[in-house]
């Protein structure tokens, strides 16, 4: 597999990017569905069960899809330069900040989910910068380290959202997070997020993929 260049990529394929769009399309208003349903407002004594699988289960079948040759050479051929700007988008997490402020949220949450967000989002137009200036970036451990703090900033959130809550028993006043099962801050953590992983997940392909060309 062979990476554009800057200069003459797009997005994407023209076919792939139209059919993307529509299964992106899908999933939001799926999301948007179950959550005006109350599908992710779950007691305060109960784990967020469908907030996890939210989160979880689209990346996971993103990756399983990425095994079939014919979608993971699709999806290899995205320009990395865009790819890697949408984790910009990231800064919308700084809304947890505001939130714990009015404690709309708890305060362990919104220092991990929030200030890692927007460590990721300011991150990401140096990685940007760099991708366009020389491909070869991909292969750096710069860009390795990049991604891999982005997914570990998940892992955070989701592991400071529990221990808030007193799913994880390590508080002595479990906080609610009832806020985040909420229209339309559910987006972030049931839509937002899982697509972001995504992301993550092309980007080290295309890193993995780049690499294998050198050799």
């Amino acid at each position: 597999m062979t990476l554009q260049s800057t200069s003459e990529a797009q997005i994407a394929p023209p076919r792939f990017a139209l059919a993307a769009l529509i299964v992106i399309s899908v999933w939001l208003i799926f999301i948007i569905v179950l959550g005006r349903s109350g599908t992710f407002h779950v007691t305060a004594d109960q784990p967020p069960v469908p907030t996890i699988l939210a989160m979880l289960m689209p990346p996971l079948l993103f990756w399983i899809a990425m095994q079939i040759p014919s979608v993971r050479a699709e999806i290899l051929i995205i320009n990395p330069v865009w790819l890697n700007g949408m984790q910009g988008l990231r800064i919308l997490g700084a809304g947890f900040l505001f939130m714990a402020s009015y404690d709309h949220l708890p305060q362990i949450f919104a220092f991990f989910a929030g200030w890692g967000d927007v460590l990721v989002a300011f991150a990401a137009p140096l990685v940007v910068a760099k991708l366009a200036s020389d491909r070869a970036f991909l292969a750096s451990r710069r860009f390795l380290l990049f991604h891999i703090v982005g997914l570990l900033d998940f892992v955070g959130a989701v592991l400071s959202g529990l221990i808030s809550r007193g799913t994880i028993p390590l508080v002595d006043t479990p906080q609610s997070t009832e806020a985040l099962g909420s229209f339309p801050l559910l987006i972030i953590p049931c839509f937002a997020v899982p697509l972001w992983i995504c992301l993550h997940i092309v980007a080290l392909a295309q890193r993995r993929a780049y690499l294998d060309d050198m050799k």
